[in-house]
């Protein structure tokens, strides 16, 4: 064999080999800046959540219209939140309004006009008339802790995929007043396995949206409620 085409073939596999650990070098440098970059938004995110929530915003009537629905104040703040970062002017591509983002539909059934629906403490007034016509959709969720979460789900999209996902953990012999067997079927909802059963009414549904919602209101009032306390600690 020619020794000249055999060192050839060695180079030509070296720099073949080269390249290669070159653009997979590349790949992961941009990966690893993309997750580093990712990383750095929810740092900043969570960073902006903690300065709101040291001072809540509007707090006087979240305090006031709570109880109506037996909520604790923070919960509601947790739920204007991520509604609105509690801004009472902000519109979402949707049409959704002010702090409790009510579509106009549901805000003028509960008692919101026009020159009203971007007002603080009406625009909370009709949501916990919203959340409590919920309550009594989920009347039959007696745990109050599991109640709440359907509630906060059916906030974020509506009770109809809830209802459907009720309807699947029954027929398939799971208790559909625990909330964690309604995540797994919200879940399936979106195999077509799922969404085209008989038990099925409304379709195909992405869950993952409305599932993070639940537990992110959750986490912020666990915050809101932290900070509150360590208010009263300090004074």
């Amino acid at each position: 064999m020619n020794s000249a085409v055999t060192y050839k073939g060695i180079l030509h596999k070296k720099k073949t080999y080269v390249v290669s650990m070159a653009l997979a070098l590349v790949l992961f440098l941009a990966l690893a800046g993309v997750g580093v970059e990712a990383g750095m938004e929810v740092a900043e995110e969570e960073h902006e959540e903690e300065r709101v929530l040291s001072d809540v915003p509007f707090a006087e009537h979240f305090m006031t219209y709570a109880p109506e629905i037996g909520w604790d104040w923070e919960l509601l703040a947790a739920v204007a939140y991520h509604e609105s970062r509690y801004n009472p002017k902000v519109i979402s591509p949707s049409g959704a309004r002010g702090l409790m983002q009510l579509m106009p539909v549901t805000g003028h059934r509960f008692g919101l006009t026009d020159s009203t629906f971007f007002v603080p403490e009406d625009n909370i007034a009709a949501g916990v008339k919203y959340i409590a016509r919920l309550q009594y959709h989920f009347r039959f969720v007696t745990d109050s802790v599991e109640q709440t979460k359907f509630v906060l789900a059916s906030y974020n999209a509506g009770p109809a995929h809830i209802f459907d996902a009720r309807r699947l953990a029954r027929k398939y012999g799971d208790n559909p007043n625990r909330w964690d067997n309604i995540e797994r079927y919200l879940e399936a909802l979106s195999q077509e396995e799922y969404y085209t059963d008989s038990v099925v009414q409304y379709g195909s549904f992405n869950s993952r949206e409305t599932t993070r919602y639940v537990h992110n209101v959750l986490r912020t009032y666990d915050k809101i409620q932290a900070e509150e306390q360590t208010h009263a600690t300090v004074q």
